[in-house]
């Protein structure tokens, strides 16, 4: 019989990786995971009273409101000048957070949400002013748990099927000063396609969803990922194995790491000691992907994401819009195969692993960095997306939850002047996305550093409901995890082994 290095069968793991290929394929072609797809968390808020007027009045003052959530010009050149400050000293509009924190939440959404068919925005017309009748029409690729899905839905290696595929990274071109990273590989991108006259394939990463591969810091902790599932593999575990140990710690980390930086304390200390109090699923049967969370309050990575960043020496106090994926590819045939090596991250500028301070997130609120049109653009599609699903307003939640809720003088005064005028039709009745960002940026609460009542209810509640029925959850009667931590760093940490081999 045929056996593999240290004499295992090779059978079972090349059933495996055929299966995972399937599975891979089926998801490719439309095909979900599970029967979950999309609900309300909160059914009782489903009727006109607690949402938005339908009427084409409402888009036009949504617009206008997206167009005061980008950051104001005046600000945008102060950050612009010759000598700005840079990213890791502490200026206005940081929070407390290390950056990597949103890429963080930006991977967490991804992994728990991949819709096959979505409401189309391009109906959003004049004349189509009208939520949809039903969500029966979304279909969720995802899981709906804290599984991994984005990260298992890829190639293996074929020379190693219990490890997963990473890509090599090109050469740096001549002329610049630096390379990788210390103590980096070449192992440090995501497995892609050879270059190709499709556009939607040229280069484009080996995997189901390739939402990951949009921006380098996004990409570059979704390689984090695989290289951690690989230094698993080398500690001796089998892929099943690894694959369970992994996205156990992933639990952990997301419970105990992530919601503790955005979550109110006083309500995810409630959540953990007595479980959820309003969105209770007994069954994973009964299990879904409530819209208020994934088009509202795990929608954060936009207000936390800064306008520039230090990403490794080569790139310092670079433009966000520099780092996304495809204009570092570029199209020319002269351009790399892979992501050059210039541009492997430097996680110690993101996490706090050196003496000194990573750069931080931008603070919570309602105001989105970077060029106005991009901001103006991701706020629109926000806002029109919640309008379109029906999600009730967030005075209408605030009161189901027995809060007092901000509204007219007192949202008003959570947010910076120069949206107030723009905010005006919304006092009484505000999108829930805007005001789960205004309810944590209110100066006379949260003041940015973390959500408010409502979004870390909503935060809390669902996040530990979806672990609870994840695969292999910690949260299981009698399932004790065998690490004592497992955060962020831990992850980087984990995934730095596989460059020294």
């Amino acid at each position: 019989m045929e056996m593999c290095a240290g004499g295992q069968d090779p059978r079972p793991a090349r059933h495996e990786a055929i299966g995972e290929r399937v599975r891979a394929l089926a998801l490719e072609s439309g095909a979900r995971p599970a029967d979950h797809g999309f609900g309300f968390m909160f059914p009782a808020l489903c009727g006109p009273a607690h949402r938005l007027t339908p009427e084409p009045r409402t888009l036009k003052d949504l617009a206008r409101l997206a167009a005061v959530m980008a950051e104001p010009q005046d600000k945008l050149q102060d950050t612009l000048q010759d000598s700005p400050p840079p990213p890791r000293v502490r200026s206005a509009g940081d929070g407390d957070l290390p950056a990597a924190y949103t890429y963080l939440v930006e991977f967490l959404r991804n992994d728990l949400v991949w819709e096959r068919r979505t409401p189309d925005a391009s109906g959003l017309g004049p004349d189509a002013f009208a939520p949809l009748p039903s969500l029966a029409g979304m279909l969720n690729r995802r899981s709906g748990g804290l599984d991994l899905d984005s990260i298992y839905d890829a190639p293996r290696d074929p020379q190693a099927v219990r490890r997963m595929l990473v890509g090599a990274v090109s050469p740096k071109p001549n002329g610049c000063p630096h390379g990788r990273p210390p103590r980096t590989g070449t192992a440090n991108d995501l497995p892609r396609h050879p270059r190709s006259s499709e556009p939607g394939r040229d280069r484009a990463p080996r995997m189901s969803d390739a939402r990951n591969d949009e921006h380098l810091i996004l990409g570059q902790l979704h390689v984090a990922f695989l290289k951690a599932h690989n230094a698993l593999i080398g500690s001796g575990l089998s892929f099943e194995a690894a694959r369970r140990a992994l996205r156990r710690r992933f639990q952990w980390m997301v419970l105990f790491d992530l919601l503790p930086k955005l979550c109110a304390p006083d309500v995810l200390e409630n959540v953990m000691a007595q479980g959820p109090r309003l969105w209770r699923v007994e069954r994973p049967a009964a299990l879904f992907m409530p819209v208020e969370l994934s088009a509202a309050a795990l929608v954060l990575a936009p207000s936390m994401r800064r306008a520039s960043y230090d990403y490794n020496l080569n790139f310092r106090n670079v433009e966000h819009s520099a780092l996304v994926t495809r204009n570092v590819l570029g199209g020319g045939r002269d351009r790399p195969e892979t992501l050059p090596e210039h541009h492997v991250i430097s996680w110690e500028g993101f996490l706090p692993f050196a003496a000194e301070a990573p750069q931080r997130a931008r603070r919570l609120d309602t105001v989105i960095s970077g060029a106005p049109e991009s901001a103006q653009a991701v706020a629109t599609h926000h806002l029109l997306r919640g309008f379109r699903l029906g999600l009730p307003t967030g005075q209408a939640l605030a009161r189901h939850l027995g809060l007092k809720p901000l509204k007219d003088d007192t949202l008003l005064a959570a947010l910076p002047d120069h949206q107030r005028v723009a905010a005006l039709p919304f006092c009484e009745a505000t999108p829930l996305w805007f005001y789960i960002l205004a309810e944590a940026g209110n100066p006379e609460g949260p003041a940015g550093r973390h959500l408010g009542p409502v979004g870390s209810r909503i935060v809390a509640e669902a996040l530990w409901t979806l672990a609870l029925h994840s695969d292999a959850s910690i949260l299981s009667q009698g399932s004790l995890p065998d690490f004592a931590r497992f955060s962020l760093s831990d992850l980087i940490l984990l995934a730095a082994e596989e460059d020294g081999r």
